[in-house]
C-alpha cells in the first residue's frame, strides 16, 4: 500500500512538472515584408518592389525541456502586403511556425531566448492581381514600339521558409522578440506580356516573360502566455 501511495505521488509530481514547462498563448505582430527585385531589364523599368506592412495574430504554446531547451509553434492568420510599385496586393496567410529555442533564465523575473526552425505558409485568398498600361519599347532596329503591357502577379499557393529570432520572456509570461523570416520557395509569379511588334522585332523575344520572386520579412511579435 505504502508503495502504491508512493508511486501516486511520484506520477502526480511528473504531472505537474510537465504542466508548468507546457504553456498556451495569444500571439500577435507585425510583419515588414521585402519582395525581391526581379533580373529581366525590362521588367525593371517599370517594376519597383518595396518594403512594406502587414500584421499576424493567432495562438501560441511552447514546451520547455531540460538544460534550457524547448519548442514553440503557432496558428496565426498573416496579412503581407506585395508592393510592386504601381500594383501591390495584400495576400493572406495561415502561417504554421515551429521552432527549436534556447532559453537562458537571467533570474525570476527575466529570460532571454533564441528560436529558429520551418514555417509552412498556406494562402487563403485571392492571389491574383494586376495592371494593364501603355509602354513604347524600342525593338531591335531602335524603332519604338507602342502598346498595352499587362502585368499579372500569382501568388504561390504555398511556402516555406525558415525563421530565425531572439527575445526576452518577462515574469513567464509575457515574450517579446523579434523574427527574420528567410523564404525557401517562391513568393509567387509575374507574368510580364509586352506589345506585338514585327516578327523581326527582339521584343517578340519578351512577350511573355515569367519570373518568381520570392518574400523576406521581418517580424516584430509579442506573445502572452497563460
Amino acid at each position: 500500500m505504502k508503495r502504491i501511495f508512493t508511486l501516486m505521488v511520484a506520477m502526480a509530481a511528473i504531472a505537474t512538472t510537465a504542466s508548468a514547462q507546457l504553456q498556451f498563448g495569444v500571439e500577435a505582430g507585425l510583419n515588414v515584408n521585402l519582395p525581391s527585385s526581379f533580373d529581366n531589364a525590362t521588367i525593371k523599368q517599370t517594376v519597383d518592389p518595396k518594403n512594406s506592412l502587414g500584421w499576424f495574430a493567432g495562438l501560441k504554446a511552447k514546451y520547455q525541456f531540460a538544460m534550457g531547451l524547448g519548442v514553440d509553434g503557432a496558428v496565426l492568420y498573416s496579412q503581407k502586403k506585395n508592393d510592386m510599385g504601381e500594383s501591390s496586393k495584400d495576400l493572406r496567410y495561415i502561417d504554421v511556425p515551429i521552432n527549436l529555442r534556447y532559453q537562458l533564465g537571467l533570474g525570476s523575473l527575466l529570460s532571454i531566448y533564441a528560436a529558429a526552425g520551418p514555417q509552412w505558409s498556406v494562402n487563403i485568398g485571392d492571389r491574383d492581381w494586376g495592371r494593364t498600361f501603355s509602354q513604347t519599347i524600342q525593338d531591335q532596329n531602335l524603332n519604338n514600339v507602342s502598346g498595352t503591357v499587362t502585368e499579372l502577379y500569382q501568388g504561390a499557393l504555398n511556402n516555406l521558409s525558415i525563421n530565425l529570432g531572439a527575445g526576452v520572456l518577462l515574469m513567464k509570461h509575457l515574450q517579446v522578440g523579434f523574427t527574420y523570416n528567410i523564404p525557401i520557395t517562391k513568393g509567387g509569379e509575374l507574368i510580364y506580356t509586352l506589345p506585338n511588334a514585327d516578327p523581326t522585332s527582339a521584343i517578340d523575344t519578351y512577350n511573355s516573360v515569367k519570373e518568381n520572386w520570392k518574400n523576406n520579412s521581418w517580424q516584430i511579435r509579442a506573445a502572452y502566455f497563460f
